[in-house]
């Protein structure tokens, strides 16, 4: 039999609470206590906590036509804010927000850093936007930094197409910054993003397809990431033998054919110059023959990537996360007409709601938990 200390219930009681009001909220005392069978008078008691450290506030009465009207909690989001970097090849995209994820903020700037210059030139830009952070009681709670590439234990351990793979993160910004860095693969973080602000079931997959392709996992409201950070790198899964060679080592992995960093390659050959997302989208709207042939690789590979998710996961809805979805949210559809097999009808395929911010979204949402606990 477990037993525990009064310290430690009372503790785990707390988060209880925190949970309930930060997910249900607003919401009174008295259905608190109804959620989650604690007697009122511990609720009481627990919410007197979260009130005097500033991590709830009273927002006023219920609307109820009857007897006294009991008064309404949520969490006090303004009270500290995040910092979420998106850290891709090209661009370093930072994103604030409260602990709910509003009052935000983002800017973009260009990626011109090596591994020797990075993690100076993110201390400074980091520090660029935390000085612009709205006043708040805790001010700066947390640091998410995504990855496009595989983390594992808060470190960068494959990142197939940048040069800093070794960079230390977490302990570098930690010690600046004097909060928690947290590092996570950004298929992982759209996932969560999405799961959180979007989309709440239980299951659920979102393929992110940039310069990889990455699966974010979540089954039975939690994130998968494997017992080595690997899990969800379906853009290393092989659908040509002795196929193009990749930098995880294989011949003929996915995201080889049917990337935005390959396929708008393989366009700018073609039309020798670079095309970049923007300039397929305006090709592609013209009705070029190079860009529609394209879409139809790009529609062509994610029906047979999709088609073997489903058969391995069988999720209630995956969310498919690309500027060519992004641009032309119909391609969904004609990626999901192509997929035959029987498992064809429980196939719920949709674009990403979130779009360029699911990354930054799912690092908040990740900073947020820390702060609090849960």
């Amino acid at each position: 039999m477990i037993t525990g200390s009064k310290e430690l219930i009372r503790d785990m009681n707390t988060k209880l609470v925190l949970q309930t009001i930060m997910e249900e909220g607003p919401i009174s005392r008295a259905a608190v206590s109804q959620r989650l069978g604690l007697t009122k008078a511990t609720v009481s008691a627990l919410v007197q906590i979260l009130l005097d450290r500033s991590l709830v506030v009273e927002i006023g009465s219920d609307d109820t036509r009857r007897g006294r009207k009991p008064i309404l909690l949520e969490i006090n989001k303004g009270c500290g804010y995040s910092i979420s970097i998106d850290l891709s090849n090209d661009y370093i995209t930072f994103f604030t927000a409260n602990l709910m994820g509003e009052n935000c903020t983002l800017k973009r700037f260009p990626n011109t850093f090596d591994a020797n210059t990075l993690l100076p030139g993110l201390t400074r830009l980091t520090k660029e936007v935390q000085a612009q952070l709205p006043g708040s009681i805790y001010g700066l709670i947390g640091i998410c930094i995504g990855i496009h590439g595989v983390v594992h234990k808060n470190q960068p351990v494959f990142v197939p197409y940048a040069a800093y793979q070794e960079v230390d993160y977490a302990c570098c910004l930690e010690a600046i910054f004097q909060v928690p860095v947290l590092v996570e693969n950004e298929a992982n973080l759209s996932v969560l993003g999405e799961w959180a602000y979007c989309f709440h079931t239980h299951n659920m997959l979102s393929i992110s397809v940039h310069s990889g392709i990455g699966v974010g996992i979540i089954m039975n409201d939690q994130l998968i990431s494997g017992q080595n950070g690997y899990a969800g790198e379906f853009g290393h899964s092989i659908i040509s033998v002795d196929g193009r060679p990749c930098p995880c080592g294989n011949h003929g992995c996915l995201e080889q054919y049917s990337s935005e960093r390959v396929l708008l390659g393989e366009l700018s050959e073609k039309k020798g110059k670079k095309i970049d997302a923007e300039g397929f989208q305006i090709l592609y709207l013209k009705h070029d023959s190079d860009a529609c042939y394209t879409m139809q690789l790009f529609i062509k590979y994610m029906s047979v990537a999709i088609s073997n998710l489903l058969t391995t996961f069988n999720p209630e809805i995956i969310v498919l996360n690309s500027s060519f979805t992004m641009n032309f949210p119909k391609t969904t559809s004609s990626i999901q007409s192509q997929i035959k097999n029987k498992m064809a009808p429980y196939c719920n395929l949709v674009p990403s709601k979130l779009q360029d911010t699911a990354i930054l979204l799912g690092g908040i949402y990740l900073c947020s938990r820390k702060f609090l606990g849960l």
